[in-house]
């Protein structure tokens, strides 16, 4: 029941008033401040490379530990895996969405961070520094708003114990056991011993760490993805063209659905890039100036860097390969139907298996035939069946089957069948047949998904091309599939075809089953580079994972001692390195649903004070602006080295 209520929360939250807010926030601080993003953007750089440090500055870490810091717990398992959910979900489009999302999310970056320094709070004695959205609201809107500070901060505990740890290992402890067969429990105790050893150390450990891994991991992973696109240079303006395409019309995402475009690609933006969530103001407090736009600057690369570099290259390795829409679904071995070698179809007059006159036409990135032959059918003929051979929803061998549930005598992920289909005239319908001859379901293949009781089959949109079709099987008939082994293990597709103007073809008749997140971006890299691509993904997500892990311990850490006092700093240290073990030998869904829910909170009291306190991150913009025109901070470098001297 709670469960139910929490995965319903989660829904409620993201969908509606988390990506309102960050789309508007968003929007309003790149109009008010004049797309600050893109003002200050060469000026960032400078900062990045120290040109503006000083020695005396209060804080502890420099411009580029901060951001860093910042980025190891942005780019985590949302620029491998969330691309990839993107693209399941919502189609190639949402990678479109996700660019506006982080265009418009940088400009909300540089508030939060801008606000986070010069709110931030600096111990008299040790010249200790903390920041955040719990700094700046109590401190900017006044004492009054404590209430609203603590709440952030509470989410901020959860969601940094959850999804940011105890997610983040798991992922780490699932590509180990598949690319490496590490048992969990040892991935848990080496990840929780080195995630100790970090966090250990506080914000200065970490800044230094990350100062060192964000570069190199991000340098290896997009070693993989670069090396892909220029193998593949002659796609890249059909990928391009086709996210843009699909980003208005939805045709290549699952659904076909313009508004589930849009949603996904927010939502997955939000998750990978953080703008809104406030988190990134923490890391960022940290930093040794004595200028807050400064760091508001530098914090405005994030977005750019997380999103449009290194999620831009996840996604088009996934789109390169073809693996969006009905070609994430990946053939069972033990089903997959070559007509060219398969004597098993029955076929009546009108149909024959023929590789003549076959139409070529199809899309650029994804090819929908298999082998030299297929089943044709011309309809000048009369109306006419086709039967498929056997189609194995239960493999009895579990021989070519590798994965832990499969070696452990569990059912193979069967998600639904696939054909290819060629159409132009006439009707062409589909039906499901079982062990015994039985019709299970009667589908008409036309412009419209249809659905049935226990299945659904994908839209075909035009004619004169070829396109993919997958039966997607329901909850509940894979759950029949379970119990009734005899009728099920084998399922058959029957093609009826009508019309004397109709002239079908149909190809590549298999089982599938859905391939999301990792598995997705993995499938991708290795169709491209056969055995080395999931070495890179592999790596990814060790790095990633643990680079976001130790950036968020401080998160949480810092919205603990806010809301218990400095005391709480080393206890919630050790419970994030036990959750972090734990979350290697479980699965903890119900935890990570829970810390999605505290994720999404953060973005509501965090986007109310900064839009709230946006007259003073205006005034900090112009003053700052002034000085730089003037060349003021110049001088002051001068000044530096001949002291130096």
């Amino acid at each position: 029941m709670l469960e139910a209520w929490v995965e319903n929360a989660v829904g409620i939250v993201w969908n509606y008033p988390v990506v309102g807010l960050c789309l508007l926030t968003g929007l309003f601080f790149s109009l008010r401040m004049m797309f600050v993003q893109f003002r200050f953007f060469f000026h960032s750089f400078q900062l990045i490379s120290g040109k503006y440090d000083h020695p005396d500055d209060p804080g502890h870490i420099t411009h580029f530990q901060a951001l860093s810091a910042a980025l190891s717990g942005t780019i985590g398992l949302g620029n491998i895996a969330g691309v990839a959910i993107a693209i399941a979900m919502g189609g190639p489009g949402a990678i479109f969405w996700m660019w506006i999302v982080a265009f418009f999310g940088a400009a909300t970056k540089f508030a939060e961070c801008t606000l986070g320094l010069h709110y931030r709070d600096v111990h008299e004695d040790t010249g200790q520094c903390r920041g955040g959205p719990m700094y700046y609201i109590e401190k900017g809107l006044s004492p009054r708003w404590h209430w609203l500070a603590t709440f952030f901060a509470i989410f901020a505990i959860g969601g940094s114990l959850g999804s940011a740890n105890m997610f983040q290992a798991n992922q780490v402890s699932l590509a180990l056991s598949k690319y490496y067969a590490m048992p969990d429990w040892l991935t848990g105790l080496l990840l929780a011993s080195v995630v100790a050893l970090t966090i250990i150390g506080g914000i200065k450990r970490i800044g230094s760490i990350a100062g060192r891994i964000v570069p190199i991991m991000c340098f290896f992973y997009m070693l993989g993805a670069t090396i892909i696109l220029l193998l593949n240079i002659d796609r890249l303006p059909d990928a391009i063209y086709l996210i843009i395409q699909d980003a208005f019309t939805g045709q290549a995402a699952a659904g076909g659905a313009v508004g589930a475009v849009i949603i996904t690609g927010v939502r997955r933006a939000i998750f990978s890039n953080e703008s809104g969530l406030g988190s990134a103001s923490i890391a960022h407090a940290a930093v040794k100036t004595r200028y807050a736009v400064r760091e508001g600057i530098v914090a405005a690369l994030g977005p750019f860097i997380d999103t449009a570099v290194v999620c831009t290259g996840t996604a088009m390795v996934i789109i390169l390969a073809g693996n969006y829409g009905t070609e994430m679904y990946q053939p069972l071995q033990s089903t997959t139907q070559s007509i060219a070698d398969n004597g098993g179809f029955s076929t009546a007059r009108g149909w024959e298996i023929t590789n003549e006159s076959v139409p070529m036409e199809r899309s650029e990135l994804c090819d929908f035939l298999e082998g030299k032959y297929v089943l044709s059918y011309d309809g000048s003929s009369g109306p006419a069946q086709a039967l498929s051979p056997s189609l194995y929803a239960v493999d009895t061998n579990k021989k070519i089957f590798k994965s832990k549930s499969l070696r452990e005598g569990k059912m193979p992920p069967v998600d639904g069948a696939r054909f290819s289909c060629w159409r132009k005239g006439g009707t062409l319908s589909v039906q499901v047949i079982d062990s015994l001859g039985e019709v299970i379901a009667d589908l008409p293949v036309n412009k419209e998904s249809v659905e049935d009781a226990f299945m659904t089959l994908t839209p075909c949109p035009k004619e004169g091309t070829w396109h993919s079709h997958v039966i997607l099987f329901n909850d509940t008939f894979k759950e029949r599939i379970r119990q009734n082994r005899d009728r099920l293990s084998q399922i058959r597709l029957r093609f009826s075809g009508e019309g004397s103007d109709s002239k079908w073809y149909v190809d590549r008749v298999q089982m599938v089953t859905k391939l999301q997140g990792i598995e997705l971006t993995a499938a991708s890299f290795d169709k491209i580079l056969p055995r080395f691509g999931s070495v890179f993904v592999a790596l990814g997500v060790i790095f990633f994972c643990y680079s976001t892990m130790i950036t968020w311990s401080y998160y949480g850490e810092t919205a603990a001692a806010y809301v218990f006092g400095n005391k709480i700093i080393l206890p919630f240290k050790w419970l994030f390195v036990i959750t972090a073990f734990v979350g290697c030998v479980a699965t903890p869904s119900f935890v990570v649903n829970l810390s999605d829910l505290f994720l999404g909170l953060m973005v509501i009291p965090n986007t109310i004070a900064i839009l709230l306190l946006s007259g003073v991150v205006a005034r900090l913009t112009k003053e700052y602006g002034q000085k730089l025109k003037a060349g003021e901070f110049d001088r002051e470098v001068d000044e530096l080295q001949r002291k130096k001297k």
